[in-house]
């Protein structure tokens, strides 16, 4: 959807300021001290829902990130449809024809087919071709596929960090508010206080809430592709090395 992590965080903002003053407008459409009107004002529908409506932002942005790299991944599944790799019972594989699928899989990359299927195909013929050892295209096969699945869990650093930004914003949130009912602890007794300190301590424990919410979605989320990333290596692992690699038989002398 967004390529441009500076357009993801612009129209994140965007997206966040739109659903705060919406929540805002429903607030103030149901009398105040309501069910529903408390409701609305719990997710940041007042004045005082900056923290929320910061919250929203990461959440969006976070969501931008992990659907670019689930589209991502499920783009790379096409290389298991291209015919790489004979797919036959008992077939094995003469060192020429090993190199003749590097040169099949070349092609298809120049004619725009690349995907990371490919990448390590080639790469496997490249090492079978380099020291024509099954045993040792077999294990440097296995640290090529670790190596880039290392880089690509390397690419979510930032979306593990803004999963505990989120969190840490619901706790500043808890302690702006709390710090602030404090202050105005001596308005207590009056009636016309009252409702500043109790609207204080609402924004304590919102704030907490909204945020403990949006991290279980998020968790949630960034948990699948995990899974759904897990999920590709461990299918090309085994593609490549049940029909390329394991059929690889040269003849003696």
């Amino acid at each position: 959807m967004f390529n441009n992590k500076r357009t993801q965080a612009v129209f994140s903002l965007i997206l966040a300021a739109g659903l705060w003053l919406l929540l805002v407008v429903l607030a103030s459409i149901f009398p105040s001290g309501s069910g529903i009107h408390r409701f609305f004002e719990l997710l940041g529908g007042s004045g005082l829902g900056i923290i929320q409506a910061l919250i929203y932002a990461l959440f969006f942005f976070c969501m931008f990130e992990l659907l670019e790299k689930r589209k991502f991944v499920r783009r790379q599944y096409t290389g298991f449809n291209l015919g790489l790799l004979p797919l036959q019972d008992q077939l094995v594989l003469s060192p020429e024809e090993v190199a003749q699928i590097k040169l099949n899989t070349i092609r298809l990359e120049q004619e725009g087919q690349s995907t990371l299927v490919g990448n390590f195909i080639k790469k496997a013929c490249t090492q079978y071709r380099n020291d024509q050892s099954i045993s040792e295209t077999l294990q440097v096969f296995s640290a090529q596929v670790d190596n880039s699945k290392e880089k690509m869990e390397g690419d979510l650093e930032i979306v593990r960090y803004l999963l505990s930004t989120v969190v840490s914003l619901g706790f500043i949130g808890t302690l702006i508010g709390l710090s602030s009912s404090i202050g105005m602890a001596h308005l207590a007794k009056t009636s016309e206080g009252m409702p500043l300190v109790t609207q204080s301590l609402y924004v304590a424990f919102d704030t907490t809430l909204v945020a403990l919410l949006i991290g279980l979605v998020l968790n949630y989320f960034y948990h699948r592709y995990l899974k759904e990333m897990d999920t590709f290596y461990s299918q090309s692992k085994s593609y490549v090395i049940d029909n390329l690699i394991s059929r690889i038989y040269k003849p003696a002398g």
